[in-house]
């Protein structure tokens, strides 16, 4: 009895000092956030949540929502992981008398050079000619609150149900060649080596609003030049595009397309990885779309509301609009980054997920950040102008997992200075705790 008695005031000792040692991390972080001059100027919230001990140990303004930019990618990476097992479908099929008939169903890889193995390519190669049954639904070509001026840069290329290239046109000049891709394209590009493009440094493309017609500036030195531009995506630029790219006859049809067997493409883990690392925002869109697409939803918006009511009702109310974050209309707290990776570790492994995270020091968006003899971090950035955030999982020095969500809302200063102060305090919770 007297030892069961010691071994209850050693656990009473440990859990006690358990607790102080959580209570002084939390003033800790409380603190250097007060005090420094970056986020003391700006509106900064942080949640750190212990895998090991299974509870939050710091919080600072943790209920508070920001707008999380690019970290909407964590909940498009979530319902994507619901909704697929092991590879995403890139086209519908059945056939038809002599005919092939086919439904696209969003796949953002089609003919993404990213992407080396193509089985859609593959598949409509072999075939003499295609008939599209395209889906009743149209999609919107941008999302709510997406900045309608932003059309002509890579990071808000079109919406759609049969994307390819990536949607983009893209321009490389090595040496004195100028190469367009997709070819289909190459008459529609001029190049211009005048004063027009703020010194000959390659600046200033444009693409007209609503037409296919690219202005773009290439250096007029030999140094190379690479750039991509969306295209006003149209059914007819398709039919064009598909049949310039695969030289054989493509048309749409009235006929539906009745049992289908379905032809997928990448893998799930491949394609998210791609999605986390660069913050590809069209591959974002898209995967929001398949997995709406998977679920039996025609449009995102039901099945925003169908994630949040039966997959995620245990957040917060939080506000998604996009699956990329281009929208200033997402709306989360930190918490709810954390427990939405807290809900992401327990259904589908932290391994797995450190896989598909950019990881600092190494890959992705924080390449140049996080750096350390042995990786910590694993975590998705988000930025926008005046606006960027960390979220994702990171490893102590004592081996401890940890999971956090720091984000930074309206600041001025540049968002470099922002980075290096994160990456203070993260050093300093790596190292001490």
């Amino acid at each position: 009895m007297k030892n069961i008695g010691i071994f209850w005031v050693l656990l009473l000792i440990v859990a006690a000092c358990s607790s102080v040692k959580n209570l002084a991390v939390d003033k800790d972080i409380e603190r250097t956030l007060n005090q420094s001059p970056i986020f003391s100027n700006q509106f900064t919230g942080f949640s750190l949540y212990d895998l090991a001990a299974e509870k939050f140990i710091s919080g600072y303004n943790d209920t508070k929502r920001f707008t999380p930019a690019s970290n909407t990618k964590l909940l498009t990476m979530y319902v994507s992981l619901k909704s697929f097992q092991d590879s995403i479908p890139g086209l519908l099929h059945s056939s038809s008398g002599n005919t092939i008939l086919v439904q696209p169903t969003g796949d953002p890889t089609f003919l993404d050079s990213r992407f080396e193995n193509q089985p859609v390519v593959q598949f409509l190669d072999s075939m003499d000619s295609v008939n599209i049954a395209w889906p009743q639904n149209e999609i919107e070509k941008f999302g709510h609150g997406w900045a309608w001026d932003d059309y002509k840069y890579d990071y808000q290329a079109v919406r759609n149900w049969w994307p390819m290239y990536g949607n983009q046109v893209t321009i490389l000049k090595e040496k004195d060649s100028l190469e367009i891709t997709p070819r289909f394209f190459r008459d529609f590009v001029e190049a211009k080596s005048d004063e027009g493009n703020g010194n000959g440094n390659g600046n200033g493309s444009d693409r007209e609003v609503n037409y296919n017609l690219f202005t773009v500036h290439p250096p007029t030195d030999t140094s190379k030049y690479e750039e991509s531009i969306p295209f006003e995506f149209s059914k007819d630029l398709l039919i064009q595009l598909l049949s310039d790219t695969l030289k054989k006859d493509f048309q749409f049809t009235d006929e539906m397309i009745i049992n289908p067997d379905t032809l997928f493409s990448q893998s799930i883990d491949d394609v998210l990885s791609l999605m986390m690392k660069v913050s590809d925002n069209l591959i974002s869109e898209q995967m929001l779309i398949l997995s709406a697409w998977k679920n039996g939803y025609t449009s995102i918006e039901p099945f925003i509301k169908h994630a949040k009511l039966i997959w995620l009702s245990d957040l917060n109310e939080f506000v998604w609009v996009d699956g990329s974050g281009l929208s200033r209309y997402n709306l989360i707290a930190p918490v709810d980054q954390v427990r939405l990776l807290k809900k992401a570790q327990e259904e589908f492994g932290l391994e797995r997920l450190k896989n598909i995270l950019a990881v600092g020091g190494e890959s992705g968006t924080i390449k140049e950040w996080y750096a350390a003899e042995e990786p910590y971090v694993y975590a998705k950035t988000g930025t926008l102008s005046n606006n960027h955030n960390l979220s994702g999982f990171m490893k102590t020095r004592s081996g401890r997992w940890m999971i956090f969500s720091f984000m930074n809302n309206h600041y001025t200063v540049p968002t470099d200075d922002v980075k290096a102060e994160m990456q203070k305090l993260l050093e300093e919770i790596r190292d001490s705790y």
